[in-house]
Formats: C-alpha cells, structure tokens, sequence
C-alpha cells in the first residue's frame, strides 16, 4: 500500500472517533470522504500502470518493427547483391566466350581474322606464294607474317 494511502487510511481511522461507540453525522461524512479519496488514488494509480504497461508494449511493437524492417532491408541488399553477381558472372562467361572466338584468330592482327595456326600469309594481289592471303590488316603485336614491309603498323596497304 502507498504512503498517502496508509495516510488516508489513518485518517479514517481517527476521523471516525478511535474507537467511540458513538458517531456523529460529520465523522462519517468525513469518513466517506476520505474512502472516496482512497477509492480515487487507486484508481488513479490503476491507471498510471495501465499507461505504463501500454508505453511498454508500445515500445516492443516499435522494437519488433524496426527489428523486421532491418532483416527486409538486409534481404533485400543481400538479394541485389547476389542479383549483381550473376550478372557479373554472366558478364563474364559472355567474355570468356568472346575471348574464346577471338582466340581462333592471330592476336597480332587486327582488321581481319588471320588463322594463328597457319604457316604463311601474304598480301591479296601481291606477289606472294600464301598458303594463305589477306587483305590490309592493323599490325598491333609482332609481325611475323611480315605483312608491313614499311613499318608503319599496317600491313597490306594498297598502293
């Protein structure tokens, strides 16, 4: 029991005569009054826990709430990221099959796709005995078709 409530309780007591056998109208008018106030403080505080208790779930709800919003927001970035790397693994693959056609022509050359594999080439029209021929062609390695008798990086230059 609180303070003012054993206070009250006391008053009661000794408004109600301690102990006479006869009351007085007023003794229990003042006695009714004082239970009242009793009545009402506990009530009132009835009510100060019932705020409190719903403050308290309140604030779980919003605990709760914020706590599922963290874990979408962390699906969710952990989804894109995955999304961003099978596109980047498909990037990929897509490149290493680029890379898998070029490879089937002579690195050394750009323009057109010479064979690496095979044993000559020489300048479409000119005065070469191939196997194979070709047209102008960028020199961008070694030149070891000797395609670019000036040396200016292109090879099979039409004169």
């Amino acid at each position: 029991m609180s303070k003012l409530a054993l206070v009250l309780v006391a008053a009661v007591v000794f408004l109600g005569g301690c102990g006479e056998n006869e009351e007085s109208s007023e003794g229990q008018t003042r006695q009714a009054r004082v239970v009242r106030q009793v009545k009402l403080h506990r009530a009132a505080v009835h009510r100060a826990k019932m705020r409190q208790q719903a403050r308290a779930a309140a604030r779980r709800h919003h605990r709760q709430a914020m706590a599922r919003r963290r874990r979408a927001q962390v699906q969710a970035e952990e989804a894109q990221r995955r999304a961003a790397e099978e596109v980047e693994a498909e990037e990929l693959a897509s490149e290493e099959a680029v890379v898998e056609e070029e490879s089937e022509c002579d690195l050394n050359y750009s323009g057109a796709c010479l064979d690496p594999y095979a044993s000559d080439y020489d300048c479409e029209g000119g005065s070469g005995d191939g196997p194979e021929y070709t047209g102008t062609v960028t020199v961008v390695g070694e030149d070891h078709y000797d395609l670019d008798a000036d040396s200016d990086r292109t090879g099979c230059e039409p004169y």
